[in-house]
C-alpha cells in the first residue's frame, strides 16, 4: 500500500460507482480514510466494504448533494468522527443528453442542481474545516465538454463548463489559506454506464470510437484515480486553478476521417 496520504480524510461524492469508486480506492490505496458520499446505500456500502476488506479505512455516509441541508449533515458527520477533512473530490454528477427543443425548464434545473449547485455546496461547506488546517485539496470532476460538444449535450456542457469557470475563481478564493482547488476533464471513460450505452452499439462503431483516440483506448476510473491521487497530494503542492483533460488524447485530433 502507497502512503502518500497517510492519516489524511478525504470525501468523494458519488464515490459509490463509475468515476467516484475508482477515485475511492485509489485514495484509500494511498492511505486516506476515504468517505463515500453516496446516495446509493447498497453501492455506497459494497465500495465501503471492499476499501476494508483491502486493508483501507473507509466510512459510507448516505448523501444527496441536491441537499443542502444533507451536505452540511456529511460534513459534519465526517468531522465528528475524523475531525479533519483533508482532501474534497466533488463527483457525484448526471450525464443527462436530450435535444434542445424537448429539455425543460426542470431538466435544466435537475441538471445544474446536481452537476454544479452540488459541487459549490460541498466546497463552500468544506472549505471551512481546510481553513482551520491552512490546507486541503478540492477536486472537481468536470468534462471533454467543458471545452467542446455534440449536439444535444446543452445542459451537461453549461454544468462542466461552469464547474471549470468555478474552479479557478474557488482557486483564488481559497489559495491564500494553503488550499489548492483543481478540475480533472475526462472524456470517453469505461464506466458501467458508458457499458450500458455501448451494449447497443456493434463492434464497428466501438473500433472507430476507439480509433479516435491518440491511445487507441478509452480512460479507465482507475486513470482517473492515479491523476486525482497526484492532485490531492503534496507533489502537486503549486497547481492550483487548473482543469486537466484526461481523455487517452481524444481531444488531441483535429478532425476525423470516420463519423461516429
Amino acid at each position: 500500500m502507497q502512503e502518500k496520504l497517510q492519516e489524511q480524510v478525504a470525501i468523494v461524492t458519488g464515490g459509490g460507482r463509475g468515476i467516484g469508486k475508482g477515485i475511492a480506492l485509489t485514495l484509500a490505496q494511498a492511505g486516506a480514510t476515504v468517505v463515500l458520499a453516496e446516495i446509493n446505500p447498497e453501492t455506497g456500502k459494497e465500495v465501503e466494504e471492499e476499501i476494508r476488506q483491502a486493508g483501507g479505512s473507509a466510512l459510507f455516509l448516505q448523501t444527496d448533494v441536491t441537499s443542502e441541508t444533507a451536505i452540511r449533515r456529511m460534513v459534519e458527520c465526517t468531522v465528528k468522527h475524523y475531525n479533519r477533512i483533508d482532501i474534497l473530490v466533488n463527483n457525484a454528477g448526471a450525464t443527462v443528453f436530450k435535444p434542445l427543443l424537448d429539455a425543460t425548464g426542470a431538466d435544466w434545473d435537475d441538471v445544474i442542481n446536481l452537476n454544479l449547485r452540488g459541487y459549490f455546496l460541498c466546497s463552500k461547506y468544506v472549505a471551512p474545516i481546510m481553513i482551520e488546517r491552512r490546507k486541503g485539496a478540492i477536486i472537481h470532476i468536470s468534462s471533454d465538454h467543458a471545452f467542446a460538444s455534440i449536439p444535444h449535450a446543452e445542459m451537461y456542457a453549461a454544468s462542466k463548463g461552469g464547474i471549470n469557470a468555478m474552479t479557478h475563481a474557488m482557486a483564488l478564493s481559497l489559495g491564500p489559506y494553503g488550499i489548492r482547488v483543481n478540475a480533472i476533464c475526462p472524456g470517453f471513460v469505461a464506466t458501467e454506464y458508458f457499458f450500458q450505452q455501448a451494449a447497443y452499439e456493434d463492434a464497428e462503431l466501438t473500433r472507430k470510437r476507439d480509433s479516435l483516440h491518440a491511445l487507441d483506448r478509452i480512460v479507465r476510473p482507475a486513470d482517473i484515480g492515479q491523476l486525482a491521487l497526484y492532485l490531492a497530494s503534496d507533489a502537486a503542492q503549486v497547481i492550483t486553478g487548473e482543469a486537466v483533460r484526461i481523455d487517452a488524447g481524444l481531444a488531441a485530433r483535429l478532425y476525423s476521417d470516420e463519423r461516429l
